[in-house]
């Protein structure tokens, strides 16, 4: 796992073994999963399938785990939905549930969508992280659009996709995936990773600023984190490296 994966994905057990209720029911034209209880009890399962994968690329068994768990659960969702001709929505809880409703009610037409919970998400967010952990960018990139896709608004999601394009020095388009996960996050992650998840959205910023000599914009972005988690040792050290750029400009520069 590579010195700057470790700080993105740090967190990711928590935020997503924290997010595993089943949405309530929304508004007309927009559906939960046919039966609640048995519905919740399979994503319950699906979801910790997912989270032995994450351990698993933890423990450096990283195809094993795409091979394993999140294909497993992908090709379960994939089969069930095949062919529907709603929208379906991955949502962690209600907070998201009732945004993704809303997003598809205020469509023009609006939406005929099912919301169901996280894991089908969840799996091809895995495919990416494992993806990300093997610098197989473009493999990473194609599932964390999938996952995106039933779920547009989930910061950890962002934030592992703006990680792929950043390593493909693709600064602007990673810049506005971490610009939406800080957006999002206290609606898609649970309380207590609320703060080390932003800090980890602005930092995402901080970087992508620097390296297109935004400097100003970086610092802001930096400081943002330090008001999040005072001290935080990352933050610190690149707003003294952007000191130290500064400082060797030339005059007049």
């Amino acid at each position: 796992m590579s010195k700057m994966h470790r700080w993105l994905v740090g967190g990711a057990m928590l935020a997503l073994a924290g997010c595993v209720s089943t949405p309530a029911q929304v508004k007309p034209h927009v559906r939960p999963v046919g039966d609640a209880t048995e519905a919740g009890n399979r994503d319950d399962a699906d979801v910790k399938r997912v989270l032995d994968g994450v351990r698993m690329i933890q423990a450096g068994h990283i195809q094993a785990a795409i091979d394993g768990p999140f294909d497993e659960v992908v090709e379960r969702y994939e089969t069930r939905y095949a062919g529907s001709r709603e929208k379906i929505f991955s949502a962690r809880g209600t907070a998201d549930a009732l945004l993704y409703a809303a997003t598809a009610l205020s469509a023009k037409p609006p939406l005929s969508a099912q919301v169901i919970g996280p894991a089908w998400a969840m799996a091809y967010w895995g495919r990416g992280y494992a993806y990300n952990e093997m610098a197989r960018y473009d493999n990473a990139i194609v599932e964390l659009r999938k996952a995106l896709a039933l779920a547009p608004d989930d910061a950890q999601y962002n934030i592992e996709l703006a990680y792929a394009y950043q390593q493909k020095r693709q600064w602007q388009t990673s810049l506005e995936l971490f610009k939406t996960a800080e957006a999002f996050v206290e609606m898609t992650v649970p309380a207590p990773e609320v703060a080390n998840i932003t800090c980890k959205a602005l930092r995402g910023q901080g970087y992508d600023l620097v390296e297109m000599h935004q400097y100003d914009d970086a610092r802001a972005a930096y400081n943002a984190c330090l008001k999040q988690i005072p001290d935080e040792p990352r933050s610190l050290g690149e707003l003294k490296y952007i000191d130290q750029v500064e400082a060797r400009k030339p005059v007049g520069f």
